[in-house]
């Protein structure tokens, strides 16, 4: 980025008041287009991010919305009755979350990268926070290709598919509350004042809290199928707007500032 030191060079050097002119000149050259150089991928770390939360989100609703989600819901007699049905949606869906899988490390890195010059540190527990949570991901969608591999079998263990399926709700679920601690310190980056960045930032903060809540009750409350409206409620807007409109802003505008440090919220003052 341009320094203050490379503008006073080059206003001396239009005065005439210089005794290496050319040399400044040559520098301060050298610091714009490592400015202009640093802005460009800056743009692309933006849009790179972008296209995996918002491929990210289309997959996962096709994915949970095609019929898989509804695998969950079926005991082992009915998972052997609809036997066929049930081994394409397996398919489809142990494909898609592998693409959402995926999608969500390119997130992870292209997150970090953005934010990590606002504060490194918060950037850091961030990209740590959403990682581990992209890992325990991976092994929620091993219980799947597990699944999958005992329904090719010549004698499917039906008791065995519908424990695989429920041990990948418990393990992505546990995920989902570091995922929403993900959220809080990725809210704070994000936020500056009097912009829509704001507004994200504080949908973002929202719905951290609500992936805490909706998935620790949902672990250890027996009832929680009682409450579950009403919490989601509460957080299901903040929850879809809050990822996906950070990633519609990272598509128009991010990386097109001339500087990321910009006034911060300090939360939850924002």
């Amino acid at each position: 980025m341009a320094s203050k030191n490379g503008i006073r060079r080059f206003i001396d050097f239009s005065q005439g008041e210089t005794t290496d002119s050319w040399s400044n000149f040559v520098v301060l050259k050298n610091e714009i287009h490592l400015l202009m150089k640093t802005r460009l991928n800056h743009r692309k770390t933006a849009i790179v991010t972008s296209a995996s939360i918002i491929l990210m989100t289309v997959v996962a609703g096709v994915t949970m919305g095609g019929g898989f989600d509804s695998v969950f819901e079926m005991n082992p007699a009915q998972l052997a009755f609809n036997l066929t049905t049930i081994q394409s949606f397996m398919h489809y869906g142990m494909l898609g979350w592998i693409v959402i899988f995926i999608c969500d490390l390119i997130a992870t890195w292209g997150l970090h990268r953005y934010y990590r010059e606002q504060n490194r540190i918060k950037a850091n527990i961030m990209g740590v926070l959403r990682l581990i949570y992209s890992l325990i991901l991976l092994l929620a969608i091993t219980q799947i290709i597990k699944a999958n591999v005992e329904l090719s079998q010549s004698t499917v263990d039906y008791s065995s598919v519908h424990i695989l399926l429920h041990k990948f709700q418990s393990i992505w679920q546990f995920g989902l509350i570091l995922f929403g601690f993900h959220l809080l310190y990725l809210a704070p980056l994000v936020c500056k004042k009097k912009s829509v960045q704001q507004v994200i930032s504080m949908l973002l903060f929202i719905a951290g809290i609500g992936y805490i809540i909706s998935n620790v009750t949902d672990l250890f409350v027996k009832d929680y199928e009682q409450i579950r409206p009403r919490i989601e409620a509460v957080f299901i807007l903040p929850m879809v707007l809050g990822e996906f409109g950070l990633a519609v802003w990272l598509l128009i505008k991010g990386g097109r500032e001339v500087t990321l440090k910009k006034k911060q919220c300090v939360y939850g003052s924002c």
